[in-house]
């Protein structure tokens, strides 16, 4: 009975460790030799993307010059794996913006299970964690939305989405029911105080 405890303890340890790892560098290693050879460093301008069926890494200059070229705009930090509340498939998020006249980038933080989210409806854009020297995840997300936002993860308590007006940054959101009541104006935001730009 001792020995299947053990056993069964080392089962669950072994299959926790895997979780963790999983979630703590970028997972190109995990992906396909096939969907590797579909992930593309994008250098040119993410507005003449056409092709959906490949994945691109992106640095936060071209997200910028797309937010600079389009009014109102919605930054998803998509993870593809979470079954958090606050988490929406990126499809039902592109119904959404639809609907309230915003435009939507996916851009996903890791490769695990990024090709089971592709669409024919937008690009499927990830961080190029090269630009940063790491492939450490928490690094280079906090590096890549602290160039964006000009704030890092805590200072926007882990929000997914990010909200642009006009190439400015007005606010994160955490909850996918916030975003339901976004304003048709564009730049007033149903934001929590926290969570909101705040002027130097």
């Amino acid at each position: 009975m001792r020995y299947r405890i053990l056993s069964i303890l080392l089962m669950v340890t072994a299959i926790t460790s895997c979780i963790q790892i999983s979630g703590l560098t970028s997972g190109f290693s995990h992906l396909t030799k096939q969907q590797q050879e579909r992930v593309v460093a994008y250098k040119g301008r993410i507005a003449d993307i056409h092709d959906y069926s490949y994945v691109y890494a992106v640095a936060v200059e071209q997200v910028k010059e797309f937010l600079s070229t389009h009014e109102k705009v919605l930054v998803y930090d998509f993870t593809p794996f979470c079954t958090s509340d606050n988490c929406i498939s990126p499809d039902k998020l592109k119904d959404l913006c639809s609907e309230k006249g915003v435009e939507l980038l996916v851009i996903s933080n890791i490769y695990d299970d990024v090709f089971q989210s592709l669409s024919p409806r937008f690009p499927m854009l990830i961080i190029n964690m090269d630009e940063y020297g790491t492939k450490r995840r928490s690094k280079y997300i906090d590096a890549f939305y602290i160039s964006l936002l000009g704030k890092n993860q805590k200072e926007i308590d882990y929000a997914l989405y990010h909200y642009f007006y006009k190439g400015t940054y007005l606010g994160s959101f955490k909850s996918i029911k916030d975003i339901k009541e976004l304003s048709g104006a564009g730049a007033e935001l149903p934001l929590p105080l926290h969570l909101r730009k705040k002027d130097k």
